[in-house]
């Protein structure tokens, strides 16, 4: 095999809404969820030599869902990988905006690719959602339901949005927000789909966070931008378990000025469908 390097995007994705229906046995939470890309992106190169994977911002390797997951690759295939990986970050971390989770999902399907597809989707998925609740919907990308602890995926019609993103430059721990989770953050008779109708016809306002709400609970940096995008007269939402505050539609001078003086990243986005 000749070396070669292949540059892939990697998208963000925002939850459009997300609701807790209640504490499974194996310890999780069953959730209901409407999952999104956005053009926000990691850059990830692809290249032959040993197995490795490094980032921009030198998340340890053993840590990082790319490595894990390619570890696991290699099981199911039964052979070592050769293939190098290194990603330029550009999606803020603990944001809820799901970098790592698109970054795992992407990666094995770019390498499932190059070694002529030996796994199936399903094979490809059983592995993501080892390493991610979020990364089986990377795998499709687009606009999509998730049941179950986010891994159960059912892509739908693509909603083509506009949308602000305002990430205060504050890691959140997803773990910590669903330690809060008690009987008051439940809907445990969602109408799941009048909620996709709305969401297909453009209409948002059925949209809700409960895990986000609790996540501005434990961090007031976030309650404070969820107010000041309420203020100035636009409906904000939470992605995941938070940091990042987004709503739909364009920035406006008055939210780009705020952002910048309170020292907020600011980032405007449109749907994306590319995956």
């Amino acid at each position: 095999m000749s070396k070669f390097v292949i540059k892939l995007l990697s998208p963000a994705k925002v939850n459009l809404g997300l609701w807790l229906l209640g504490k499974r046995d194996d310890g999780y939470h069953e959730i209901f969820t409407i999952y999104h890309t956005v053009s926000l992106f990691d850059e990830v190169f692809i290249k032959e030599g040993p197995l490795k994977v490094e980032t921009s911002n030198n998340i340890p390797q053993e840590e990082n869902l790319v490595y894990k997951a390619l570890r696991l690759m290699e099981r199911r295939l039964g052979k070592e990988l050769e293939f190098s990986v290194y990603i330029h970050k550009n999606i803020p971390q603990g944001a809820g905006l799901g970098g790592g989770s698109s970054n795992c999902a992407l990666v094995l399907k770019a390498i499932n690719s190059l070694l002529g597809e030996p796994l199936s989707i399903e094979e490809l998925k059983e592995i993501a959602q080892s390493v991610s609740s979020d990364a089986v919907f990377f795998l499709y990308g687009g606009t999509a339901v998730g049941r179950g602890r986010g891994e159960a995926v059912e892509p739908i019609r693509h909603v083509d949005l506009k949308i602000t993103l305002i990430y205060p430059n504050l890691q959140v721990s997803t773990r910590r927000v669903y330690s809060m989770v008690s009987h008051t953050s439940l809907t445990p008779n969602l109408d799941s789909d009048k909620i996709i109708q709305s969401v297909l016809e453009g209409r948002f306002e059925v949209l809700e966070n409960r895990l986000g709400e609790l996540a501005m609970e434990l961090f007031p940096e976030m309650r404070e931008v969820y107010r000041f995008v309420e203020y100035l007269g636009y409906r904000p939402m939470i992605s995941g378990s938070g940091s990042c505050i987004f709503y739909i539609g364009e920035a406006s001078q008055e939210v780009k000025k705020g952002a910048l003086l309170r020292g907020w990243k600011l980032y405007q986005v449109r749907s994306y469908d590319g995956v």
